[in-house]
């Protein structure tokens, strides 16, 4: 029994470490791809397709990362920016909203 527990607690400190790591590291290299081509895209003009990348982002982000880590809130900023260039105002604040509440948890953390 005692064997059995403290296999069981290795797995989960292990757990926990694997997944505080992956934290810790953001939403990764596909993420910052997906940032870098969704801002040529804006840059071009090229609103529709963008929007297309944005929400690919952020769903990478969310995915990669936990749901409070910067790199969601940035990813939440740069469709909110995306919104407001397409005149999506209310849109717009629902993410920048989000964002907000995101970093101002990071800041305290």
């Amino acid at each position: 029994m005692a064997n059995r527990n403290k296999r069981i607690g290795v797995v989960v400190l292990l757990s926990f470490l694997l997944t505080s790591t992956v934290f810790a590291q953001g939403a990764g290299a596909e993420w910052k791809s997906l940032n870098q081509q969704l801002m040529d895209l804006y840059r071009t003009g090229n609103y529709d397709r963008a929007e297309t990348v944005a929400k690919k982002a952020l769903e990478v982000a969310e995915k990669n990362a936990d749901p409070e880590h910067p790199d969601v809130a940035k990813s939440l900023e740069n469709m909110a920016a995306l919104y407001r260039a397409t005149i999506r105002q209310q849109e717009a604040e629902k993410l920048e909203h989000r964002a907000a509440r995101i970093r101002a948890i990071s800041a305290i953390s």
